[in-house]
């Protein structure tokens, strides 16, 4: 606090704020030292940043301690949002709090298109209306101003600058013709302009309103409204309604398309205004701030689809599944409001939530060849392809052609900016992958990916100075940006070294008995991943004393992989403790908020892992059972069908080695409809032993190319799926190998053997085959 007040005093805003912050995350939960962070922020003009920071405290308190902020910090903050904001430092606009004094032309930039100046209106009729003149510049400023990323100029700055034009000419007109029009709002670094009329006819008043761009000199008009009322009294719903039709046609470009469409089905302004607020921070990848004004939107306005819409979707990014399907659901009973193109986006949205993958990709597919310039189907047919094309057989990759086409129509597409990172981390490509990361940090620096973006980078780069930051950072970070850190380092920047390092140190700064037990069970993974089985077991019996169910599960979900040789002894005691793990215990266990993916899975899960241990063991016959039981299991229906997918894949296995075409037809298309993030948190739910086995099958039958292709998904959908990494590689050197693509195998083999260099001598074998292979293929 010291620092920041020595800054303030010397006029250096950015130290003082930045040490102020500090301080206060310091004591995240004491309101005196937040207040305090925002009187600052408020003294040195950072209004827009100290409700920024308020939010995220009052989320905080929420999540953690279910609290509210108390009065005296509520009326702080009701005090700053009286205050009006200063202009935003681009474009270089006269300050709100300036009343009189022309521009300083020395600091004019070019005109933003954003930044509107409402000139004076043009009054005829009964002269009693007079005032409207300038007062319809004031009411309408104010009432645009902040829809969005609309700025409006100070009309008291703008007035005065006209009443001294006019002194100096000796003049008392105020109607302005669009050439003068446009160069006034050019001197206040506005790209747009309105000018307008107001008509008195037998007490009716008609005001007419014409948007203009600026950047062209005003020739063309982007958009005329007129609307008409009954005197005084209407004045302000009419300047509503002339705002919000100005509001629908103010952007032109593709990627705005639903906020004129939001504009023009609504007919609340604060709604339309939450709404437009909502977009902006969704656009720079600020998803708990759009969530917020999203459902402030819905709220104004109880049957404004689109808010629904979009609710659902920053729902979505933040991990709320039950919300995001119910905010569609609600869009969807009020559909009639919306146009055909708008309802197919809903429709697919929904299958998209329900985890209805080939069905969403399809509705996608269609918008975007009938409206071809549709950003917003483009990046979510990407999304569809990056998060569900694992469990069909397709890599993430192939999203990379949807996501260039978003940006072609949106180039500050925060989201598919970083969906292309994670595909150049992929992919190998770091010079690609440093200048998204750099795009994606300057349009939102302190979005909600902003950390897992620098992660990923530092990372799949090596860069140890940046790693050590985001060490640091992620200490104090959320649950979910540190999952989805940590997911990018694991399944992108592919760096198992590195991911285990970070698991080691968080496990030391939490003390939560849910969190310990995730560390312990992603550190059993990571370990399992270089090739080191004891101690991945030791990591799951650590686990075991904060979550029995979660290791009894992975431990015998390790025991089933083909190519980790067990004693059978280990084996029967592995079924055996699945056997003795009584129908109560795992039908219904003490629920899990952290491993919430498994709450209502425990007991098809128990019956799915005796099925496969017991084929590993050859009793065919306690496999079939354990299958039928799987069969005829009760539930809701997506857990039944579960249950039914899990039995195909214990008939599969027991099938594989005698009758691998009867296995293929048994495995089927692995089609569930499953929401990717459950996918994510699951080892089973993404079926990765499936796509495994699905692999080993048809490499067996002579179909390399599907098998490759399987082989190569596996460890791009969940953490929990790079214990296939190792084998996986090595059994596509062998494909490759055998189609005489020798380069292709060396880069597989290669792999292999970098990830199990530490690993256990009953693994040795195929490490040491895999770097005789690369040798020998590399010298060729």
């Amino acid at each position: 606090w010291t620092v920041a007040d020595r800054a303030e005093e010397r006029g250096d805003a950015r130290a003082a704020v930045e040490s102020a912050r500090r301080a206060a995350a310091l004591a995240p939960y004491d309101e005196s030292v937040h207040r305090r962070l925002l009187s600052l922020m408020d003294r040195v003009g950072d209004r827009a940043g100290a409700l920024r920071a308020h939010d995220e405290f009052v989320r905080r308190l929420r999540v953690d301690y279910e609290l509210g902020p108390s009065a005296e910090t509520l009326a702080l903050v009701a005090a700053i949002k009286q205050r009006r904001p200063a202009a935003p430092p681009q474009p270089t606009v006269v300050p709100r709090d300036l009343a009189v004094g022309a521009p300083d032309e020395s600091k004019v930039t070019a005109p933003v298109r954003s930044v509107i100046a409402v000139l004076p209106f043009v009054v005829r009729g009964n002269r009693e209306y007079t005032y409207l003149a300038e007062g319809l510049v004031d009411l309408l400023s104010t009432t645009l101003d902040g829809a969005g990323e609309v700025r409006t100029v100070d009309p008291r700055a703008l007035l005065g600058h006209i009443a001294r034009e006019h002194e100096q000419r000796g003049t008392d007109r105020v109607h302005f013709d669009p050439a003068q029009a446009c160069t006034i709002a050019e001197r206040f670094g506005a790209g747009s302009f309105v000018l307008g009329s107001v008509i008195e006819a037998g007490g009716r008043l008609r005001i007419c309103a014409t948007l203009y761009d600026a950047t062209t000199r005003g020739t063309p008009a982007i958009v005329a409204v007129e609307v008409a009322g009954t005197g005084e009294s209407g004045v302000f719903d009419l300047v509503d309604e002339i705002a919000r039709r100005l509001l629908a046609g103010q952007s032109a470009e593709p990627g705005a398309r639903l906020s004129r469409l939001a504009a023009l089905t609504t007919e609340s302004l604060p709604a339309l205004k939450a709404y437009l607020r909502g977009e902006g921070e969704f656009r720079a990848g600020r998803y708990l701030q759009a969530l917020d004004a999203f459902q402030s939107a819905a709220s104004e306005d109880p049957s404004f689809a689109l808010a629904y819409y979009r609710l659902s979707s920053a729902a979505a990014a933040v991990a709320n599944l039950e919300l995001a399907r119910e905010a569609s659901a609600r869009a969807a009973e009020h559909q009639h409001r919306l146009a055909y193109h708008d309802r197919a986006l809903l429709d697919a949205q929904r299958a998209w939530l329900q985890g209805a993958a080939d069905e969403a990709e399809r509705h996608y597919t269609a918008i975007v060849d009938t409206y071809v310039d549709d950003m917003e189907a483009w990046f979510l047919l990407g999304d569809v392809q990056f998060h569900h094309n694992p469990r069909r057989g397709r890599s993430v990759t192939e999203a990379r052609e949807a996501f260039e086409r978003a940006l072609q129509y949106d180039p500050e597409h925060v989201s598919s900016l970083v969906h292309l990172a994670r595909v150049a981390a992929l992919e190998g490509r770091v010079e690609e992958l440093d200048a998204l990361v750099d795009r994606v940090l300057k349009l939102s620096p302190a979005g909600d990916r902003a950390l897992s973006m620098r992660a990923l980078r530092a990372y799949a780069i090596g860069n140890e100075i940046e790693k050590a930051r985001v060490l640091t950072a992620l200490g104090r970070a959320r649950a979910l940006a540190v999952g989805i850190a940590f997911t990018d380092i694991v399944l992108y920047a592919r760096d198992i070294d590195g991911a285990h390092r970070l698991a080691k140190v968080l496990s030391k700064l939490t003390r939560a008995t849910e969190e310990r037990a995730l560390c312990h069970l992603v550190l059993a993974h990571l370990e399992l991943a270089s090739g080191r089985h004891r101690s991945a077991r030791n990591e799951l019996a650590a686990a075991a004393s904060f979550d029995a169910a979660w290791a009894l599960e992975l431990r015998a979900s390790f025991a089933t992989l083909p190519f980790v040789a067990l004693p059978r002894a280990e084996l029967v005691a592995v079924r055996d403790a699945l056997v003795s793990w009584s129908d109560a215990a795992s039908a219904a266990p003490r629920r899990n908020q952290v491993l919430a993916a498994h709450n209502e899975l425990h007991g098809v899960l128990r019956e799915y892992l005796i099925g496969l241990v017991s084929v590993r063991l050859g009793e065919e016959r306690a496999a079939l059972a354990a299958a039928q039981r799987l069969e005829e299991s009760n539930g809701d229906a997506t857990r039944h069908r579960f249950a039914g997918a899990l039995a195909r894949t214990v008939r599969a296995s027991a099938a594989a080695s005698g009758a691998p075409d009867e296995a293929l037809r048994l495995l089927g298309e692995i089609n569930e409809e499953l929401w990717y993030q459950q996918s994510v948190t699951s080892p089973f739910i993404s079926r990765a032993f499936e796509r495994y086995l699905r692999a080993e099958l048809l490499a067996s039958m002579g179909r390399d190319e599907e098998a490759a292709a399987w082989y190569g998904t596996l460890g791009e959908s969940s953490p929990y799926e790079i214990i296939y990494l190792a084998p996986a590689h090595f059994r596509q050197g062998e494909l490759y190998e055998r189609q005489g693509d020798a380069v292709r195998a060396a880069n597989h083999y290669a792999r292999c053997a970098r990830l199990w260099k530490g690993c256990d001598d009953s693994l040795a074998s195929m490490r040491d085959a895999a770097a005789g292979k690369t040798r020998l293929l590399g010298a060729k």
